[in-house]
């Protein structure tokens, strides 16, 4: 496969897939379109991989290859496709029963910026990067050689599009989405909303700690803080709460819940709450003592590292508020889904959060995404999910 040629200013000697564009020299007389599969070479010639090219990013280069002997072609793209499924085969079953799951996790599953999540039998792919513009077909056809059947649909996101500068809507309209699927997880069915729903449609990578809450809820009253469609809210029903009271502000996202209550027969056992979180938690008329269990998963705030220091600030805000309206021993389960966000500097935020609140924090169990969801160990920024439980002193 003869490729376009990328030179890097000095020797790669890392093997993150990533390569930011102070390392690269551009090809001069050479205009490449944003995701061009490139050939990228040390400064002395000889082969460093190959990789997606984008002339105007920060991130320049995503590798998809270091074998100089093996081409990155579509027979490529379906053994990682291959692969992604069968390591899902080996570590689904230490997982919660589900129906649904990631089934590629990017650079993890060596497919950079390709996400796929499988709901029941519709696989939805999110790309994260230009390169899969021209690659779309090969992800197509090998997900549909894998799950003969299923509907594979292509469901970009716009801020990723502009960010890119590419345009996904062929793709899309190609493969489009159904409006909603009926999926099980915990024991628990959910109607995924193609239409409205946020990202691939489903946050699939808090099922674990849906389950833990779950176990965690027997008898207790639970407020659930952003709580989007509802799964953590349903998981506590399920769990045996006294009752649970939810609260978001996107009102589309309350209607979604209010129609899972309903699937499973638990409408009349939640209160839903259509209000922003700041001014629930700052209302004084609002009993908020009276749970025994607080959850807070608020949306991603970080983008990018230039919005890292906002972004720490409003969870400071928001935890700070969330503790404050709790009582002595109170469990607290909060959440980051902000991948920008190192871990530990989050942390320190929840614990700053409650000593602004007066109180204390005993961490019990600190967590991520489920097992669907891989690490790999030349990309530690795939761990974007973390999730802290508390009991409050």
């Amino acid at each position: 496969m003869l490729l376009p040629v990328v030179t890097l200013k000095s020797r790669r000697n890392s093997r993150h897939p990533w390569i930011f564009r102070k390392m690269v020299r551009l090809p001069r007389g050479l205009r490449l379109e944003p995701g061009s599969l490139v050939e990228v070479r040390n400064p002395d010639g000889n082969f460093a991989g190959r990789a997606f090219f984008h002339p105007e990013n920060t991130i320049a280069l995503r590798l998809v290859s270091e074998d100089p002997g093996r081409d990155f072609d579509e027979s490529a793209v379906a053994e990682r496709l291959a692969a992604a499924k069968r390591l899902r085969e080996t570590a689904m079953p230490l997982s919660a029963p589900t129906d649904s799951f990631r089934l590629v996790n990017a650079e993890a599953d060596l497919l950079p910026g390709l996400v796929v999540d499988k709901f029941n039998d519709v696989l939805v792919i999110e790309p994260h990067t230009a390169g899969w513009l021209h690659l779309m077909d090969w992800v197509v056809s090998g997900l549909g050689a894998l799950y003969p059947g299923s509907r594979v649909v292509v469901r970009p996101d716009r801020r990723v599009e502009e960010k890119e500068g590419v345009s996904f809507a062929k793709a899309a309209e190609r493969h489009p989405a159904p409006d909603s699927a009926l999926i099980e997880e915990n024991g628990i069915r959910y109607r995924v909303d193609f239409k409205t729903g946020h990202k691939t449609g489903f946050f699939l990578d808090q099922r674990d700690n849906r389950a833990l809450v779950a176990g965690l809820s027997r008898g207790r009253k639970v407020l659930d803080l952003c709580c989007y469609t509802g799964a953590f809210s349903l998981s506590a029903w399920k769990g045996g709460a006294k009752f649970v009271v939810a609260v978001d502000l996107d009102e589309k996202a309350i209607a979604a819940a209010r129609e899972n209550a309903r699937i499973n027969g638990a409408d009349s056992a939640l209160s839903w709450i259509h209000r922003d979180i700041f001014d629930e938690l700052r209302d004084p008329a609002a009993a908020k003592d009276r749970f025994d269990l607080v959850i807070l998963d608020p949306p991603k705030l970080a983008g990018g590292q230039e919005e890292v220091e906002k972004a720490l600030k409003t969870y400071l805000d928001f935890n700070k508020l969330a503790i404050a309206a709790t009582r002595p021993g109170c469990l607290f389960v909060t959440c980051s889904c902000s991948g920008a966000v190192p871990a530990e500097r989050w942390r320190q935020t929840v614990r700053h959060a409650a000593a602004a609140s007066g109180r204390g924090l005993s961490v019990f169990l600190n967590t991520g995404p489920g097992p669907d969801h891989p690490v790999h160990s030349d990309f530690p920024q795939g761990q974007y999910l973390k999730v802290m439980f508390a009991r409050v002193d």
